[in-house]
């Protein structure tokens, strides 16, 4: 590899509880606020269906990508994976649904976190309040992703200890009533499947993990454990916290607020509990926790992407102290803060899911392309279940893609028409630019060299190189 390039490589300091905190961290925010608002259609009973297909959905995402990643360990993720094994438009149209979904996430999870600031003191704007906050953390993630990961893990462990407590005094409230009054599910088949996209928001963004595999110390080790103990709590948090707030607050009133769990504190059991202020706070602790993760996401797949060429190269300049992505930190965060200033955060959430869903559906095929493809690829780690996991998680995928046409087809066709726009700029641009020695592109040539009795990468002509890089 070139100079150039080694320069272009990131900090080894991560480890499994970092990745634990960082996993759990980014999606935690969805148990705050988000998913109540896939209620009005579903009922309970919609939605813990819907939260029990989308927990199926990432249980079987994750274990695919506790393989891929330990097979490729680069700041690529999702766009190294489909590199590999639909070529380079596989590769950068994945890597464009993981762009989408973490910008426009981190714009979801400012906003609320600007009306949690804005609830609690008045006096503060929410958008200033959101500019703020992009501000902050674009300086905590230009210092470095393990100050990051330190106060990660705070608020992780407040948020998590908080919803916790949330049970404890919930709990001995539930009404049946509440649960099941009414229609089970309101809208019927048509009402699970709307719910969907909001049921996604108690998981949303742990795909996030595979993209610090060049930031972990041991990531063959590190990140299958990593993953699954964090998809293990969100999946126990998730059922926790649709139970706890329907059985307290009833659905037609929580699928309303802005701050779901404190409405069914004060509903359900007492105005008057001290844990309804502090939720409010540390509901707010849970969204910057979910904003933070999410400019550490989108930043690795705009840099990897931007190192490989598809995207600018200006964008993958690093802090010449820090070794962090500086560029592609502050670059799509402040097209993000645009969102924030034109359109509602349940409106934003369809076009963060359409852009995570592609993803997944283009990571499973990946895992089972390169099954067949190079079944003699090392794999310090493989998936249980196969295929039947990566098969049952791409169905799902598709079924809940569309359902985005039962909320609002308005927002699906502008999420399709974003991709259309991303294939146009690779046929112009991004093809005639792809960088063979960046580490994801490097992976691919190295499979060549092996396939051809070639001892290593350097001993590959550039000519093969440039062939393989654009094939």
């Amino acid at each position: 590899m070139s100079t150039d390039n080694k320069n272009l490589e990131l900090k080894k300091v991560l480890t499994p509880i970092h990745l634990w905190g960082l996993g759990v961290g980014i999606v935690i925010s969805g148990s705050y606020f988000g998913w109540n608002f896939g209620l009005a259609e579903s009922g309970f009973v919609g939605m813990v269906i819907a939260t029990a297909i989308i927990g199926i959905m990432y249980t079987t995402l994750c274990l695919s990508l506790a393989e891929l990643s330990t097979i490729m360990p680069h700041a690529g993720g999702a766009y190294a994976f489909a590199r590999r094994a639909m070529g380079p438009l596989g590769g950068y149209l994945t890597g464009v649904g993981v762009i989408l979904e973490f910008a426009v996430g981190t714009a979801v999870f400012t906003s609320g976190a600007g009306y949690y600031v804005n609830f609690l003191i008045p006096e503060i704007n929410p958008i200033a309040a959101a500019a703020f906050l992009y501000v902050f953390f674009f300086i905590i993630h230009i210092l470095g992703v393990k100050e990051f990961a330190t106060i990660e893990m705070i608020l992780v462990t407040v948020s998590v200890l908080f919803l916790i407590i949330f049970a404890f005094y919930g709990v001995p409230h539930i009404s049946s009533e509440k649960l099941f009054s009414g229609e089970l599910i309101p809208g019927g088949f048509s009402g699970v499947w709307a719910a969907l996209p909001y049921a996604m928001w108690l998981y949303i963004c742990m795909e996030m993990l595979p993209m610090l595999s060049e930031e972990c110390k041991n990531p063959v080790k590190d990140m299958p454990r990593g993953i699954m103990s964090a998809i293990i709590t969100l999946i126990v948090l998730a059922f926790l916290v649709v139970t706890v707030t329907v059985g307290l607050g009833g659905a037609e009133g929580a699928s309303k607020e802005s701050n779901p769990l404190s409405y069914a504190l004060s509903v359900g059991v007492s105005k008057n509990l001290w844990v309804i202020d502090a939720i409010a706070i540390v509901g707010l602790f849970g969204l910057i926790s979910s904003l933070a993760g999410s400019v550490l996401a989108y930043s690795r797949q705009v840099f990897s992407l931007s190192r490989a060429g598809y995207l600018p190269k200006f964008l993958s300049r690093l802090h010449n102290t820090r070794r962090t992505p500086y560029m592609a930190i502050v670059v799509p965060g402040a097209l993000g803060f645009i969102f924030v200033l034109m359109f509602d955060p349940n409106k934003l959430i369809l076009i963060s899911t359409f852009g995570a869903l592609v993803s997944y559906v283009m990571m499973n095929l990946s895992l089972i392309m390169l099954r067949k493809k190079e079944p003699n690829l090392a794999r310090p780690y493989k998936a249980p279940f196969y295929p039947v996991g990566p098969i049952i998680c791409i169905i799902i995928s598709v079924l809940a893609l569309f359902s985005a046409v039962f909320s609002d087809i308005t927002f699906f066709f502008i999420s399709v028409a974003i991709f259309a726009l991303a294939v146009v700029y690779y046929f112009a641009w991004a093809r005639h630019n792809i960088n063979s020695e960046a580490p994801e592109e490097q992976f691919v040539t190295e499979s060549l060299s092996d396939s051809k009795g070639i001892a290593s990468y350097e001993e590959v002509p550039e000519s093969k190189k440039k062939e393989v890089a654009t094939s």
